[in-house]
């Protein structure tokens, strides 16, 4: 029995995560990529879980209660992805825009609610039927007898089934399975689980057949109804594939394809920003020999770039199944301009290429505009140094940023004026043309600042264009918000964008809630100073108050453990993915190793140990604090950590965090039963409010570094607990 509820648990852990990735990803698709959105929904599914594990503290622990859950969450699982990709035809929402903030709010709640308080709520009762009353036998004098199967070796166990579901669900993404499908062989699994591990699975067993026979049925539709399903909010649907950086989407209608990534338009076949884009940096250049386009290559940039006649064009392009798809669907020529020379396609990190390329005469960044970690990368002063030592003397770089093409409202300006600030850092010469898209280029050498120059470049070159004709070009020089943007980039003074203080999260931040609270364009959403230390102040109040309680002490213990887990893995990830280009399937052998470190601190710890308990809670802390400090001192230094690094650094945070939660539930404990709900509870409350302060709060308004210290801060107040 007790190795079928290990099985139970280490399910329980891989569903749970599995569960997690399949409705994040899905709520990202639902909200148009927003960063910020899957933040919160990742916050408020660990409140959930931990809902359901309090929940479970007045359940009494039976086969058939584990049974029954099983069967909701397989039921509930595939309900809530149709639910997600439904939510905008729900509430009426208009085709390509946001919903209403608060439906916004509602519909990931609903959505990660049910699956989320059953995860919860499995773990407790699972727990409960394995830890074992019997005190382990021949303890030396002086120290606390403890279970033989202890709340922290479930919890390792579980973490174990975490780190199973992270690997398979990074292999799902690997090798291209549409998300749906992947949600229906979870739901699968999930009915037969308890058939298979529990020899008792109570009334409800003549139910998961069912259920299991059900799932098979619609996995051989798998395709008809993610085509179908899909096309709710896609009309003209073509082709769509989940890809490891997100949906692709292409649709047509009357000859013209468009393209979108995570339901958010990308391009389409018609459109003339890529000729402009191309055109306008191109001719800021008195001879572009050697080309550098990062990103953009399915826009017609390459179409354009090929008129001014250079010897290479280097295209680098992140996502090859992105490429493969959508170059079934576009025009002819615009084929032919990518797959012949001087065109040479390469598939890499487009960052992490500048660090081993050529030396070009101009660098275009046609890159998604600043939004989001995976994005600001390409816009700091880091990256333009990179950018730098790419050019030949001459060398120009481009890039582009959408904007309104009349006024800036603060949060845009200041978004703007980082950008414009972390060129200046690397290039003396700075230009702003306007537009809708605002098109800049940035070089060690004079630019062309009026229209002249271009057009006499554009005849030379005999370019045939749709829009940038010698009209548009003196109309692009010549109008008012030319000269009053200079004057705006100029005299606004923020701070500048980098890889350590990524400025641009902030201003997104209000730029998104601008669109719904207009007035919040005049928010300072900077982090007072003051209100951190009276919040740290009273945490330390309550932390010396719970000194007296020991249930309301651990359970403090366990949050911290949960809190600071969470906000340090965060931190790192983000930092490499900053740093280093990490691919996806890095991304989830880090999460792995996080996952790893948390199994073996909760299962290797609570075994025998020399020490006092006091101690060792006290060296954790301080293992813990110490691990903080290197951590803050590789970001200080502003450089790569690379892969075997980071992997120990994740591994060494989880393990301290899986640790601390074992101290938390073994510490002075004899009995271990009543704390199974409050503690695990505690820990996801933790986690919950390290992704939601840390995420939309900490990193957007301070950068990386200030919540390092944070974490160390409320590492130190915990001693306060011992």
């Amino acid at each position: 029995m007790i190795n079928s509820v290990r099985l139970i648990l280490f399910n329980i852990g891989l569903i749970s995560l599995l569960s997690q990735v399949i409705l994040l990803r899905e709520l990202a698709v639902a909200f148009y990529g927003v960063e910020l959105i899957y933040i919160f929904a990742m916050g408020i599914w660990l409140f959930f879980t931990a809902a359901g594990a309090m929940l479970s503290r007045y359940r009494i622990a039976t086969a058939g209660a584990i049974t029954g859950a099983f069967l909701c969450l397989a039921i509930l699982l595939p309900l809530d992805v149709l639910f997600i990709r439904a939510s905008r035809l729900l509430f009426s929402g208009v085709p390509g825009a946001y919903l209403p903030f608060y439906q916004q709010l509602i519909v990931p709640v609903l959505a990660l609610f049910p699956v989320g308080l059953l995860t919860g709520f499995l773990f407790p009762l699972a727990a409960a039927i394995y830890i074992d009353k019997k005190p382990l036998k021949g303890m030396a004098d002086g120290h606390i007898k403890r279970p033989q199967r202890t709340l922290a070796l479930a919890y390792g166990i579980e973490s174990l089934g975490a780190l199973a579901g992270g690997i398979l669900s990074s292999l799902f993404l690997k090798f291209h399975l549409p998300l749906l499908a992947a949600t229906l062989l979870g739901s699968v699994f999930i009915a037969l689980t308890p058939l298979i591990f529990l020899k008792k699975i109570g009334r409800g067993w003549k139910l998961v057949p069912v259920v299991a026979v059900c799932g098979l049925v619609a996995l051989g539709w798998t395709s008809w109804i993610d085509r179908k399903t899909i096309a709710w909010n896609h009309p003209h649907l073509v082709e769509s594939k989940d890809t490891a950086y997100g949906r692709i989407t292409v649709t047509g209608l009357s000859g013209q394809a468009a393209v979108f990534e995570n339901d958010v338009l990308s391009f389409e076949t018609e459109g003339m920003e890529g000729e402009t884009f191309a055109h306008l940096t191109a001719l800021q250049h008195p001879h572009p020999r050697q080309i550098l386009l990062l990103g953009g290559g399915m826009e017609g940039i390459v179409e354009s770039l090929r008129q001014h006649s250079p010897e290479k064009i280097d295209v680098v392009e992140l996502n090859p199944s992105m490429v493969q798809m959508i170059a079934r669907h576009m025009p002819p020529q615009r084929q032919s301009a990518l797959n012949t020379p001087p065109v040479h396609l390469i598939f890499a990190d487009p960052r992490a290429f500048l660090h081993h390329g050529d030396a070009y005469d101009l660098i275009l960044v046609a890159m998604p505009e600043p939004a989001s970690g995976q994005t600001n990368r390409f816009y700091t002063g880091e990256f333009f140094q990179a950018c730098a030592a790419r050019l030949r003397p001459g060398g120009i770089v481009g890039l582009r940023l959408r904007s309104a093409e009349n006024i800036w409202p603060p949060p845009l300006m200041y978004r703007m004026t980082s950008i414009y600030g972390a060129l200046k850092s690397v290039f003396p010469h700075v230009l702003f043309l306007p537009g809708t898209t605002n098109i800049v280029t940035a070089a060690a050498t004079p630019l062309a600042d009026e229209a002249s120059p271009l057009i006499e470049r554009w005849h030379s070159r005999q370019i045939s264009a749709r829009l940038v004709r010698p009209p548009f070009i003196s109309y692009i020089f010549g109008n008012d918000r030319f000269q009053e943007i200079r004057n705006v980039l100029q005299k606004t003074d923020v701070s500048i964008n980098s890889d350590i203080s990524p400025a641009c999260y902030r201003y997104t931040l209000q730029i998104w809630l601008s669109k719904f609270f207009p007035r919040a364009s005049f928010w300072d959403l900077t982090l007072p100073l003051p209100a951190v230390l009276i919040s740290l102040t009273a945490i330390a109040g309550a932390f010396f108050l719970s000194r007296s309680n020991p249930l309301m002490r651990r359970m403090f213990m366990a949050g911290v453990a949960g809190f600071c887990g969470m906000t340090l893995q965060s931190i790192l990830l983000l930092h490499y993915q900053v740093k280093d280009g990490a691919l996806y399937q890095d991304i989830g052998l880090l999460i792995a190793c996080f996952m790893a470190g948390l199994a073996l601190g909760a299962i290797l710890l609570p075994r025998r140990l020399a020490l006092p308990e006091r101690s060792w809670g006290g060296g954790l802390l301080g293992m813990f604090f110490s691990l903080t400090i290197l951590i803050y001192f590789l970001l200080i230094r502003d450089s790569g950590t690379g892969l075997l690094l980071m992997s120990f650094l994740l591994a060494f945070t989880g393990f301290f965090t899986g640790a601390l939660f074992a101290y938390a539930s073994l510490a002075d404990v004899t009995e271990g039963h009543s704390l199974i709900s409050p503690l695990y509870a505690a820990d996801l409350i933790g986690g919950g409010s390290g992704a939601i302060l840390g995420g939309l709060l900490l990193i957007p308004a301070t950068g990386l570094a200030f919540p390092i210290q944070i974490v160390s801060a409320l590492l130190l107040l915990s001693f306060l607990i011992l």
